[in-house]
């Protein structure tokens, strides 16, 4: 899939539980955690070309991921969108 189908599916699932009053924020959300597994791109080395091609679509994409993937995503999305 490629980012803007995962950012999209994302703010639809985010949405579907949401109140009227949460929906934007719920989907900004679930389009930026949607999008977080290909976050894996960044890895990248001076001297191997070929690493980011290597471990895109790794470790980030498995399903032993999802649970510490979501934590993170959590640590970082709470204090930015946080009702104050």
């Amino acid at each position: 899939m490629d980012p803007i189908t995962q950012g999209i599916v994302g703010a639809a699932l985010a949405q579907t539980k949401g109140e009227t009053k949460t929906l934007a924020k719920a989907g900004v959300i679930g389009a930026l955690a949607g999008m977080a597994p290909d976050l894996d791109i960044l890895i990248r080395s001076s001297t191997d070309p070929l690493l980011a091609l290597e471990y895109h679509r790794q470790f980030t994409h498995s399903l032993l991921f999802i649970p510490f993937g979501a934590l993170i995503c959590a640590l970082v999305f709470f204090p930015l969108f946080a009702g104050r």
